[in-house]
């Protein structure tokens, strides 16, 4: 029996759905699939930067806890590690319990550096052993507050005009509720006091994909990095707008900065999927959708859309027809289910005809 067709999705098709109305990381994830923007409210897990050697003798480890003065554990504080050379050799946030780890670490002298809003605070660590522990005290701080609920505040953030907080937090308003023209205005009234303000130029590419203008997306995604680097948001839209357009590989590389920022934050290996999607890498595409489902909100079905269609180029008949019942199962109505519904036969046929 010839192996069915696999019908072609669009990888473009989820762009809007994803990111619209876009909400800061961190911000409250109780809007519908259909409207919301999956960016939950995610604890930060450990781990070493990939980058980091691993040879022979890299099997050391630093951990550590960040804490206030009066011995609380301090949650989503980014921790970063240097070598003797002042260079970056891993990131992570703390966990719940204020808890980080580095791994696959070389013998030598390392800093680690932990940075929350205006504050930071460094200890310096010799790595001769195999297991470090390291703490970290800095005082509490609070965060600049623009209505919008959100725990991922980057340095740059705090500069943002409070006049300009608000014009964006009433363009988020109205997102929420549908009003795009409201919400370009106020995006143009945050942007005219703070041009830099990588929320609001953040947003407004999303609302540019969601009019399927990528290019100016990117535009104002450029402009949003360069004026936070560490606003891991920018990177994963970022990764969204260049999927839209076919270059995968470059959506990967900002995707991967993205994840490095936002490591819990299952969006970006939503969007990774989609990439390796694009490149055929099926295997790739599993293991980065997987991931995002592992982390997602139950009631966000796309992703198993997506599963599907990696699953049929694998020939994982079986598979792929649970992923598609699960994905009409939770979206029997909406804007891919007939897609959803001629993949589903194609591959019931498929097993059908073998079981003969």
């Amino acid at each position: 029996m010839k192996t069915p067709r696999v019908i072609a999705l669009s990888l473009a098709f989820v762009s809007c759905s994803l990111y619209l109305p876009a909400q800061r990381m961190g911000m409250d994830p109780s809007l519908p699939p259909q409207s919301q923007s999956p960016f939950p409210n995610q604890s930060s897990i450990l781990g070493a930067h990939p980058g980091m050697s691993a040879g022979r003798n890299d099997n050391r480890s630093i951990t550590g806890t960040v804490q206030d003065n009066q011995n609380n554990r301090l949650n989503d504080v980014r921790v970063e590690i240097t070598d003797g050379n002042g260079s970056t050799v891993g990131s992570s946030y703390t966990n719940a319990s204020g808890h980080f780890e580095f791994d696959r670490l070389s013998p030598g002298l390392y800093t680690v550096v932990a940075t929350s809003g205006l504050q930071q605070a460094s200890e310096r660590v010799d790595a001769s052993n195999f297991s470090n522990s390291v703490s970290i005290r800095m005082q509490g701080a609070g965060k600049p507050g623009d209505g919008v609920a959100g725990d991922s505040i980057s340095i740059a953030q705090y500069r943002v005009p409070a006049k300009a907080r608000e014009a964006y937090r009433k363009a988020h308003e109205a997102v929420e509720k549908g009003k795009m023209d409201e919400a370009n205005k106020h995006l143009a009234k945050a942007l005219e006091l703070c041009p830099n303000y990588a929320d609001a130029l953040t947003l407004r590419a999303v609302l540019e994909l969601n009019q399927h203008d990528s290019q100016a997306a990117v535009a104002d995604l450029d402009k949003a990095i360069q004026a936070d680097g560490n606003y891991g948001m920018a990177y994963m839209v970022m990764g969204s707008a260049l999927n839209m357009q076919g270059k995968f590989d470059e959506a990967i590389r900002s995707l991967q900065r993205g994840q490095s920022l936002a490591p819990n934050y299952w969006q970006g290996y939503f969007e990774m999927g989609k990439s390796y999607i694009g490149k055929a890498d099926y295997p790739s595409a599993l293991r980065q959708l997987e991931r995002a489902q592992s982390l997602a909100p139950a009631d966000y079905p796309l992703i198993s859309l997506l599963r599907a269609h990696a699953l049929l180029a694998m020939k994982q008949f079986p598979e792929a027809m649970t992923a598609l019942q699960a994905y009409l199962q939770k979206d029997p109505h909406g804007p891919n289910s007939a897609q959803a519904h001629k993949m589903l036969e194609e591959a019931q046929a498929y097993v059908a005809s073998n079981k003969r």
